[in-house]
């Protein structure tokens, strides 16, 4: 079987809601998802996204189009570039990355790389 095509760009922008969502599935209350005095008193613009929230809507995302292209989403490991907000848009990239099946993914939000990783997407076998 072929391989799964990479996906198309995908862009969203989280809610404002997104931080105390998050935090009441998650359980991880950390005061620079929630307050905002907190977030800029350690030097960040305000509260800023949970990271796994971000990893958790990309692999969906990832996983989603492998099953509709007759496979899975295999692994997906990323790195953490930059600190994300809420009610900022969020555009994801994917390529072909360098190894069979894999697929690279950045993201960028206000012009800032924020997350890198790399995918696997593997076909079922008939």
């Amino acid at each position: 079987m072929s391989e799964i095509p990479v996906p198309a760009p995908v862009v969203w922008a989280p809610s404002t809601n997104v931080p105390q969502d998050y935090a009441q599935v998650s359980g991880d209350h950390s005061a620079v998802h929630l307050d905002p005095a907190v977030a800029r008193r350690v030097g960040l613009p305000g509260v800023i996204l949970h990271g796994m929230y971000v990893y958790g809507y990309v692999a969906s995302c990832l996983g989603r189009h492998a099953v509709a292209h007759g496979g899975r989403l295999s692994s997906f490991e990323c790195r953490f570039q930059a600190p994300m907000l809420p009610a900022v848009p969020i555009s994801v990239r994917f390529a072909r990355g360098d190894t069979r099946g894999s697929v690279r993914v950045d993201a960028h939000q206000a012009d800032r790389l924020v997350l890198s990783g790399v995918a696997v997407l593997t076909p079922e076998r008939s």
